[in-house]
């Protein structure tokens, strides 16, 4: 079974968000960092292409910018930031490895930004997608 991305990004969209408003910042941070990597992996699922096996965001977007490139791409329209997402994956931004850092590590700025960042891609990406009848 294939894994259901869409759901997924949102799924976790509206619980960084719930977290976000208890001021759970790490948690909120964790989870809209996987929202924006399932919703760029809903756009390679799209196509059709090999899955990215990483959680490197900055690998991701650059397999979701080469999908700019193809003939017959499917997803062009829905993606409206040339950049694809200004969440930066590693030491100064989001990775996967956070969960293990201690509270307070990701601060209230940061989790707002990649809350914000998720929803965005979501509203503009995932839904769009679904209205279409693009992914069901």
């Amino acid at each position: 079974m294939a894994e259901n991305f869409p759901e997924a990004a949102w799924k976790h969209v509206i619980d960084s968000e719930a977290l976000l408003n208890v001021k759970r910042y790490d948690g909120a941070g964790y989870l809209a960092g996987y929202a924006v990597e399932c919703t760029l992996k809903t756009l390679i699922q799209v196509e059709n292409l090999p899955r990215v096996r990483a959680h490197n965001l900055n690998r991701v977007s650059s397999e979701v910018l080469r999908l700019l490139s193809l003939p017959a791409q499917r997803t062009a329209r829905y993606i409206t930031n040339p950049n694809i997402t200004s969440l930066q994956y590693g030491s100064a931004g989001w990775r996967e490895t956070i969960r293990y850092e201690a509270g307070g590590f990701v601060s209230q700025a940061d989790s707002e930004a990649w809350v914000a960042e998720a929803k965005r891609l979501c509203d503009e990406i995932i839904i769009p997608m679904k209205l279409d009848g693009v992914i069901p």
